[in-house]
């Protein structure tokens, strides 16, 4: 695994940057914005801006003038995206022609149309059906991946199983479990894989340059676009892995988790410094739990206490984003976004400035640290219940024991 995932070298920055511009707030200003349980744009009609949607179900049939992002359970795109498409879900299905690149992540991912520029895609299995064409370079990371159309420029990989049965323009750069190009796959350049196992090359399939195959274990010096888009894939599967946890949280605990995320901007200081006592106070707690354990019994609870605080910062960490996300769409005049919206968009800017050198962890910190303490002041609160309130013109009942006054 260490040489796989150096090879899905060169469009980290690429990929990114323009995510990150679509987030931008003049750009959000205009963009259309919409959510629900369904978000779907008929054929015939045309978005005349950016579409950001958030939905158990997204589907596109219409054209969208600027770009899509996207992210739900299922996202069908048959229609026109003049720009690019961000999307992330279960189960991605892309055929209709996108003039600019594409970016998705999800479970199931299948490409059928035309892209003018660049695929990166990250996902258990990827398709891409014959007669999809890519105007340029295609990147790829899952379990398994079939590519059966045609790749204008290269073609990265790190995949379980690879299968090729298109035309790839130049070369093939792969780190695989498993490599099979079948009859009727050509690859114009050279095709350099990294596998314990031997590539199955078909008869009837063509390579005009050289095969070079190295073994897994290979020592492979990245270079600065390998290393780049090796800090891109982490961050897109930080991104997936931390959106699937969002949805355990916020869509059955909608509101105790907008409560819990309210607290970090109301009660900041309580929030970090609860959060600090939990994050430091629990290992401390555990060890000791586990050292008497293991002469009275009992040691496995300082293991559950301790995995129960790793759960507990990641949903810390989802609910700081969450805050980030509805503060940023309150900014922008749009306070009703979808909750899932907004936690998208705060996962993308949260994770994305954890990635600047030096101040990145810190904030990362910061951010685990207050939703931590949050979440552990919703909880108290909600197992307290709520104060009852106290009519007007009387008094707030004594605490037994106490001496009334006139």
């Amino acid at each position: 695994m260490t040489a796989k995932r150096r090879r899905f070298g060169a469009l980290r920055w690429l990929a990114l940057a323009p995510a990150l511009l679509a987030l931008a707030p003049a750009a959000a200003q205009a963009a259309d914005l919409r959510q629900g349980s369904e978000v779907t744009v008929p054929s015939g009609t045309t978005v005349e801006d950016d579409l950001y949607a958030g939905a158990g179900s997204v589907r596109v049939d219409g054209t969208i003038d600027g770009s899509l992002i996207a992210a739900g359970g299922t996202v069908d795109v048959t229609g026109t995206v003049q720009r690019d498409v961000m999307v992330t879900g279960g189960t991605v299905t892309i055929s209709g022609p996108v003039m600019g690149s594409i970016r998705m992540a999800g479970g199931n991912l299948r490409l059928s149309g035309s892209v003018a520029q660049d695929v990166v895609a990250a996902g258990g299995t990827m398709d891409l059906a014959p007669g999809t064409i890519i105007g340029r370079d295609l990147v790829i990371a899952g379990g398994t991946a079939t590519v059966a159309g045609q790749v204008g420029r290269d073609l990265t990989a790190g995949a379980g199983t690879l299968v090729l049965r298109g035309h790839v323009e130049r070369n093939v750069k792969a780190d695989v479990t498993n490599l099979r190009l079948e009859s009727g796959a050509s690859v114009g350049g050279n095709v350099d894989y990294a596998s314990d196992n031997a590539a199955q090359i078909d008869s009837g399939a063509t390579v005009a340059g050289t095969v070079t195959h190295s073994p897994a274990n290979f020592t492979h010096q990245p270079s600065a676009a390998e290393r780049a888009l090796d800090t891109f894939i982490g961050w897109l599967r930080l991104v997936v892995g931390l959106f699937v946890l969002g949805l355990i949280v916020v869509l059955p605990f909608g509101a105790f988790s907008r409560r819990a995320s309210d607290a970090i901007g109301r009660e900041p200081l309580p929030s970090l410094g609860l959060g600090l006592a939990v994050l430091v106070g629990v290992p401390i707690a555990a060890l000791i739990v586990f050292v008497l354990g293991l002469l009275a019994g009992g040691w496995p609870l300082a293991l559950a206490g301790l995995a129960l605080l790793a759960i507990a910062a990641a949903v810390g960490y989802v609910l700081a984003s969450l805050f980030v996300g509805r503060g940023a769409f309150r900014l922008l005049g749009r306070p009703e976004a979808h909750p899932l919206l907004a936690l998208l968009v705060g996962l993308v800017v949260l994770t994305a400035l954890g990635l600047i050198p030096f101040v990145g962890g810190l904030i990362d910190l910061v951010a685990t640290v207050a939703g931590l303490g949050a979440l552990a002041l919703t909880l108290f609160r909600s197992w307290r219940g709520p104060t009852p309130a106290v009519p007007a013109g009387q008094r707030a009942p004594s605490a037994p024991g106490t001496a009334q006054t006139a």
